[in-house]
């Protein structure tokens, strides 16, 4: 059931993403990131469904922070949603996150819930992540690598994950 949406809502976001260099050129970023890869969870029972599983995101940036930081540091609040699900187990948490930057490198810790099903069972539980990630060009078009650790209260939803992106 999970693959039926996700097919149609990365085609959706590539044929937007690729119309959107030539506007990026001449209006400001939205503040979204969209982003895909895999995650890698820590529990056995998960691992059982499967070693890695197809993870995929997005956030927005809610707004910068003004914090007196030393030069050259800026630190911003964003919301994300991200989704990774593999048979009975699945993990969609929501999360508000600090993000710092220094030049092209970042990092992010963010706390909110995590709607998962662990073997069957639906679960609302208290979800984290820790993040780096560095930002790259490719043409015109702002892309990005990261790497988080996915927490939850349910230790069946723990793990890694490793993601590539693009900012919008």
């Amino acid at each position: 059931m999970l693959m039926r949406w996700i097919v149609p809502t990365l085609l959706g976001a590539a044929c937007f993403t690729a119309a959107t260099p030539a506007d990026a050129q001449v209006t400001q970023s939205s503040g979204i990131s969209l982003r895909a890869g895999l995650f890698f969870p820590s529990d056995s029972a998960a691992r059982d469904e499967g070693a890695s599983w197809f993870a995929f995101g997005a956030d927005y940036r809610l707004g910068d922070l003004q914090l007196g930081m030393t030069p050259g540091y800026t630190a911003h609040l964003s919301l994300s949603a991200d989704v990774f699900s593999k048979g009975d187990y699945r993990n969609v948490p929501v999360l508000l996150n600090y993000v710092g930057r220094t030049s092209e490198f970042y990092y992010s810790a963010g706390a909110g819930f995590g709607f998962g099903r662990v073997a069957g069972e639906a679960r609302t539980r208290f979800a984290y992540a820790l993040g780096v990630g560095y930002d790259f060009m490719q043409g015109a078009m702002p892309l990005f690598a990261e790497a988080k650790y996915f927490g939850s209260s349910d230790s069946a939803l723990n793990g890694f994950a490793v993601f590539v992106g693009i900012r919008l």
